[in-house]
């Protein structure tokens, strides 16, 4: 759905109005009396962690610049979605007080002054995409949580920004486990609702199997997913194969197992791992874990 949003200046200099979001340059004199530019915060009263944010963009000079923040106030790094930052199209994480360039593209100042440009941001799972004039710029693997969106100008000139707009979208857990009726019980009865509790959509990996290659069908649908829950219980090699592609591209992940398995097939340290009993006492104790674990991922 698209979404009415408020905006709210933080620092510098920001108006708005009839859906234009103008940065209008400040200046300060530093300790040495020298004038600088003041970088400008504009934060919006939307939460996002997946779907689209489209907006036209307009400069007036070839080295002001701004970004689109995501993962403010969260326990993940501040991503830094830019135009005219590093290169021209870049994407950014800012952790420990230092940024990394993810992703970088074009050349500084080569965007024609006074002109609109198309902007696109998708995040579909974690997979980040920025788009211009509906050409791929920029794009990177990284997990977005639900935050406020918040835009940050730096210039010494003006830029425009209008028809801000976020289509949101629901996150997906993407479920992979044995296709028989006790699991699909464990599905149906548990992992689902508690999924749909925090308003994701809840896929199983036969309920995604189109025409096309059954391989390519999973890795898209692990892409596109917020988060991985797998059962591990049966020596499944479908199941640790997209477990193993899961944690190759650092999604999150939690793995399921009946305790009455012996040995594990691997070393779960290093995951969220659930150990149940598959009974009836049982169910409100898997219920609880996972709802802990989806928690910490989720930060409802």
């Amino acid at each position: 759905m698209t979404e009415i949003i408020n905006w709210l200046p933080l620092s510098g200099k920001v108006d708005i109005a009839n859906n234009l979001i103008s940065y209008i340059p400040s200046t300060l004199k530093n300790i040495n009396g020298v004038e600088e530019n003041i970088v400008a915060t504009f934060a919006s009263n939307k939460n996002f962690d997946n779907g689209e944010i489209k907006f036209n963009f307009l400069f007036t000079d070839k080295i002001s610049k701004f970004q689109i923040v995501l993962n403010s106030f969260t326990s993940e790094p501040q991503v830094y979605i830019g135009l005219n930052t590093v290169d021209a199209f870049s994407i950014l994480r800012l952790k420990d007080s230092k940024f990394d360039v993810l992703s970088s593209n074009g050349v500084l100042g080569s965007f024609n002054l006074n002109t609109y440009y198309d902007a696109r941001i998708t995040v579909i799972g974690s997979q980040i995409n920025l788009y211009i004039n509906g050409i791929l710029v920029s794009s990177k693997e990284i997990l977005i949580k639900k935050s406020q969106i918040q835009i940050v100008f730096f210039g010494p000139s003006e830029i425009k920004i209008k028809d801000f707009r976020v289509v949101s979208q629901k996150p997906k857990a993407f479920v992979v486990m044995q296709f028989t009726e006790e699991y699909n019980q464990l599905y149906t009865e548990v992992i689902r609702p508690v999924c749909e509790s925090f308003d994701l959509e809840c896929v199983r990996a036969d309920e995604c199997i189109t025409i096309g290659s059954i391989i390519e069908d999973i890795i898209n649908s692990i892409k596109e997913s917020y988060v991985i829950i797998a059962d591990i219980t049966p020596n499944n090699p479908n199941v640790f194969y997209e477990v193993g592609y899961a944690h190759a591209i650092n999604k999150p992940t939690i793995l399921l197992a009946d305790k009455k398995r012996e040995k594990l097939p691997f070393d779960v340290s290093g995951f969220r791992t659930l150990f149940y009993e598959n009974n009836i006492a049982g169910k409100s104790v898997i219920e609880s874990k996972l709802r802990r674990f989806l928690d910490e991922i989720t930060l409802k």
